[in-house]
């Protein structure tokens, strides 16, 4: 495994620490790597994605969004990255970033599908989306400080392609 899928980057500022949720969460998918995926998730996280599909734990993400996916060909990107901070009192909208527990992160993004080992093959069938994610993030005092995900929403913008790539398309896994 390459040093990509480490998952506590050292000498992040504190707005790339949070952002970095979203790349190891999405990176995770990719390289079918779940350590890296439990890296982004809070044990009790719930995903969201589109009005059909809500995960209650990081059991069901596991289960029932990265098993299945982690096993195409995948490439997700994450663009327009905005973190926002929170006051942990909430008493006003003063805040350290240093210190504050909690965070809202939103990105823009493409995801890429293919069936297992397609993915290079000129002409073959795809599963593209694209919309925004919006993170609710919290500062794992157990993990060193590392930010995970409590809430992961997918909003779904646009489709294109086939979606039988994603319930026929990775048995074989990676």
């Amino acid at each position: 495994m390459s040093s990509f899928n480490t998952t506590h980057l050292t000498g992040l500022n504190p707005r790339e620490a949070v952002a970095d949720v979203v790349y190891r969460g999405t990176a995770a998918f990719d390289l079918a790597d779940a350590a890296l995926l439990d890296s982004a998730f809070t044990e009790d996280a719930v995903m969201t994605i589109g009005d059909r599909q809500h995960l209650p734990n990081r059991a069901a993400i596991h289960a029932e969004c990265w098993t299945p996916v982690s096993r195409l060909d995948t490439v997700h990107m994450a663009s327009n990255v905005r973190v926002r901070f929170h006051s942990d009192d909430n008493a006003n909208d003063q805040y350290n970033a240093v210190t504050t527990k909690t965070a809202t992160v939103t990105a823009n993004f493409q995801a890429n599908h293919y069936r297992a080992g397609e993915g290079m093959k000129p002409d073959t069938v795809g599963f593209t989306t694209g919309g925004t994610y919006t993170l609710e993030c919290v500062r794992d005092e157990k993990k060193g400080g590392l930010w995970k995900a409590r809430s992961w929403v997918v909003n779904l913008t646009w489709l294109l392609g086939d979606h039988s790539v994603m319930t026929s398309g990775g048995a074989e896994g990676k």
